[in-house]
């Protein structure tokens, strides 16, 4: 059986009895407006750099708008008060992609413009998807 509610806030620790007792969970966060669904254990490749972060830092997330495990999903539309619920990660690398080169033409020309770019990722490890 599978349980969903949908609130507008959570105050209390009532709501989230039944995931302290489940094995897996799992957390919908948001970094930078971009969701990404989490549990223990993840890689994320964040599309951009995170200038403030230094390798083997570790991050707490306070935007989490959904947790969940197999038989029960809260999902809240303002976010998780950050008292009742936490998700940490580290840090594990800062590089670039690999050369992409996009060509670039402009109508009723025949010049092609080659682009060349090597975008800037951040590697994080999910370390703790818990309910306090």
């Amino acid at each position: 059986m599978f349980r969903r509610l949908y609130t507008t806030a959570v105050k209390d620790t009532k709501l989230l009895q039944p995931l302290k007792f489940e094995d897996s969970l799992y957390a919908t966060l948001k970094i930078h407006n971009r969701s990404y669904l989490v549990t223990k254990g993840d890689i994320v490749n964040l599309p951009f750099c995170l200038h403030t972060a230094n390798v083997g830092d570790s991050l707490k997330f306070t935007k989490i708008d959904t947790i969940g495990s197999r038989n029960y999903t809260y999902n809240i539309n303002d976010g998780i008060d950050n008292d009742l619920v936490s998700v940490s990660a580290t840090v594990i690398e800062k590089t670039k992609i690999p050369m992409t080169i996009k060509e670039v033409t402009k109508r009723r020309n025949r010049h092609t413009k080659h682009i060349h770019s090597k975008h800037d990722i951040t590697v994080l490890r999910v370390d703790d998807v818990k309910i306090l």
